[in-house]
């Protein structure tokens, strides 16, 4: 009888092992994954904020006889970030707390109307001899914007410069630069603008790739080895980027976990040519309607952005042309 209750009582306690090993196991992964949400909302977040940024510089030099044309500043794109992104975990933006966040960045581009500039992870500091020809020592690395990069199409010996405009390229023939409307040629015609779109996310995205592995090669004593994820060799396919984004992706982050978990985010900015509206009076009643499609034998009071400002101004829709 003693025997069979000794059986019962380890067959109990096997029981209670197993079901507390898997309760912590579930707890684990459950931590796990609300973490790894959590880092995919900040970097979404943090990553809007920085494109949202770009947009409120003092002089975006708008061009508005070229779609999607404007100057943008990546480095306020990037302090945006690491500030947004601090405070989802509850840091102060201090200049540590940021250079904390800086160092799970392996990279991060802004995509901008004619080319795009890329940040990565530089050397700022050696104390040591020649870097790369002697061992760097008192080093330290900071994540630096480069010069703008051109996306650039090569065909029988010329350069061409692609833009999201689509509409004209520039192109360069030895020492002889000239502006060309229309895409350029390539063997199968001349590129569709898909294909220059594609072209364009390409560009980016082997650009990005190749920097994390410039990173990695450079820096040996690098804490984190960084990693192409897979991301980079597909968001292209979908072209995410047809006007000016913000793109940043942060690895190996530990800040609330013992896990390292990572995240990767586009942001992207989209300009289209505003439709204004015209305030005038017709058979004595105010009317608005879109500036193509007044009726020429009106006089126009006032031009509005909205249809919604045209109403609060004390116009109505003029439906008879609205319609056509």
């Amino acid at each position: 009888m003693s025997k069979n209750f000794g059986v019962v009582n380890i067959v109990g306690v096997l029981f209670l092992a197993a079901l507390l090993i898997g309760f912590t196991t579930y707890v684990y992964k459950e931590r796990n994954e609300i973490e790894q949400l959590k880092l995919s909302y900040a970097i979404d977040y943090s990553t809007d904020a920085g494109a949202m940024a770009m947009l409120k510089t003092g002089s975006l030099d708008m061009d508005y006889t070229m779609n999607k044309a404007f100057t943008v500043n990546p480095q306020l794109a990037l302090d945006t970030f690491l500030d947004v992104f601090c405070f989802n975990y509850d840091l102060q933006p201090t200049a540590q707390n940021k250079a904390i966040i800086k160092d799970y960045i392996p990279v991060a581009a802004v995509a901008t109307f004619d080319g795009y500039y890329l940040a990565s992870q530089q050397l700022v500091k050696n104390g040591g001899g020649n870097y790369p020809e002697t061992a760097a020592k008192d080093v330290d690395w900071d994540l630096t914007f480069g010069m703008k990069i051109p996306y650039t199409h090569n065909y029988l010996g010329t350069s061409y410069a692609l833009n999201m405009g689509l509409e004209y390229t520039l192109a360069l023939t030895g020492n002889n630069l000239t502006k060309q409307m229309g895409l350029p040629p390539t063997a199968a015609g001349t590129m569709s603008q898909t294909d220059a779109r594609v072209k364009i996310n390409d560009i980016i995205s082997n650009d990005m790739a190749n920097s994390i592995s410039r990173t990695n090669n450079n820096n040996p004593n690098w804490k984190n080895n960084f990693y192409i994820p897979s991301q980079l060799t597909t968001f292209s396919g979908v072209n995410p980027i047809e006007g000016p984004s913000f793109l940043v992706l942060v690895q190996g982050v530990t800040l609330s976990t013992s896990r390292p978990i990572s995240g990767f985010s586009i942001a992207g900015t989209k300009i289209d040519t505003a439709r204004m509206v015209a305030g005038y009076v017709r058979n004595g009643a105010n009317y608005y309607c879109y500036v193509d499609k007044i009726p020429g034998s009106v006089t126009v009071n006032n031009l509005y952005s909205t249809v919604k400002e045209a109403a609060l101004a004390g116009y109505y829709a003029d439906l008879e042309f609205m319609k056509k």
